[in-house]
């Protein structure tokens, strides 16, 4: 039996990573020893390639603002463990972790989860009685996803490209129908941008489900897409215009505002919007194109796979064309460093590698830089951030990126 939070989160971390099938037996089984939770309350499944995250904590916030209790599952945490869990931007608290780890434990006797099963189960527990409704976002995937035991009242996917590949793919439309998973009978799903192929296949799993969907650029778009000092500004459209302000530069960050915006119409049709939509940025979330100083800039974003650096690139280059961009990423072994670092390498005055204390980050041996002219290695990113800030000047934009275990620990030492 744990005694502390700092215990169970030990134990869950000890857990082993996957079951040798992608079953979805083990954790069906535990949830109905715990008495199937999430079926107590609604729920809003989400998925992505990229984007679920924000989305996830847009709609958060959007349903706070009408007063509904409201849970949100995520993943990864940035500086603690709790933050997986939380209810209106709450973390579950120390005991509620741990009273409820050892419940777990005790229920699910005799069956083998995997670290991210319990997370799950944990979650999903710790919501029953305590929420209106609560937004779940995926680990990876979709169909074989371990939330996929959830009934949502709503689905939502957020946009598919390639990342995963070894585990949901090989190919785009691999994975887009792995993400078209989470389509549930009779459940409206909410698309994003995605292209043609992608879409006409997760449409005809909906359309065989009987499932309304909602697809960006037809049942919702936006307009007058704008970006003046890290402001993204548009108009929200679905038959009614509302002006929306966040924070960002990229347009796919107000493609998930739209979505999520969209999200909240689709539950709470009778919501009166007058002027302009409610607190959609009450919670901003960390590491996801998070200026931490603004002169000279700096920003932190878990950008990691091509999709996501490609648009962070492009829009940082488009909005600031007369200043330098210089990049510390770090990627791991099963990403596509190649492409990722060509790219960065393109839009960059200067990139510098480093690795991680971690068996899946990329080391020097991992990657060919002598290929670029502008990219080098640095063995302790700790110092060498230290030092850069120092001296970085009011021309150049200092990008943190290419994996959430970097940010975080670099969030955690230097800014949190």
């Amino acid at each position: 039996m744990f005694k502390t939070s700092d215990e169970a989160v030990e134990y869950i971390h000890s857990l082993p990573k996957f079951h040798e099938s992608d079953s979805l037996d083990f954790i069906k089984l535990a949830m109905q020893k715990l008495g199937n939770p999430q079926d107590s309350y609604k729920i809003v499944h989400i998925t992505g390639t990229n984007g679920k995250g924000t989305t996830t904590n847009y709609l958060a916030n959007l349903l706070e603002a009408s007063n509904l209790r409201v849970g949100m599952f995520i993943s990864p945490f940035i500086k603690i463990f709790n933050e997986r869990i939380q209810i209106n931007h709450e973390y579950i608290s120390n005991d509620d972790l741990c009273n409820l780890s050892n419940y777990i434990v005790v229920q699910t006797k005799g069956i083998e989860l995997t670290e991210f099963e319990f997370v799950t189960a944990l979650g999903l527990l710790y919501f029953k009685d305590r929420v209106d409704i609560a937004v779940v976002e995926v680990g990876i995937g979709g169909k074989r996803d371990k939330t996929n035991i959830v009934k949502p009242v709503l689905s939502i996917i957020t946009s598919v490209g390639m990342d995963h590949e070894n585990i949901i793919g090989p190919t785009l439309l691999d994975i887009a129908r792995e993400k078209s998973g989470i389509i549930k009978q009779n459940t409206p799903v909410i698309l994003g941008l995605l292209d043609d192929d992608v879409s006409h296949l997760i449409e005809k799993v909906a359309d065989q489900k009987d499932s309304s969907v909602y697809q960006f650029e037809r049942e919702f778009n936006i307009e007058n897409f704008r970006v003046k000092d890290i402001k993204i500004n548009f108009d929200f459209k679905n038959g009614e215009t509302y002006p929306v302000s966040i924070l960002g530069i990229e347009k796919t960050t107000a493609i998930n505002a739209a979505i999520a915006i969209e999200a909240f119409y689709l539950l709470n049709k009778d919501h009166d919007l007058t002027d302009e939509i409610p607190e959609i940025e009450s919670h901003p979330i960390p590491g996801r194109m998070q200026v931490v100083r603004r002169d000279p800039l700096v920003i932190f974003d878990g950008a990691h796979n091509f999709a996501a650096i490609d648009n962070l690139t492009n829009s940082l280059t488009k909005t600031w064309p007369n200043k330098d961009i210089i990049v510390l990423y770090s990627g791991m072994k099963d990403k596509k460093r190649d492409v990722i670092l060509s790219n960065l390498s393109k839009h960059s005055k200067k990139v510098y590698v480093t690795q991680l204390k971690n068996l899946r980050s990329a080391g020097k041996e991992d990657y060919d830089l002598s290929i670029y002219s502008n990219v080098e290695f640095v063995d302790d990113y700790r110092d060498f951030y230290s030092s850069f800030i120092d001296e970085q000047t009011s021309d150049q934009i200092f990008l943190v990126t290419g994996s959430f275990y970097l940010v975080s620990d670099l969030l955690n030492t230097f800014v949190i």
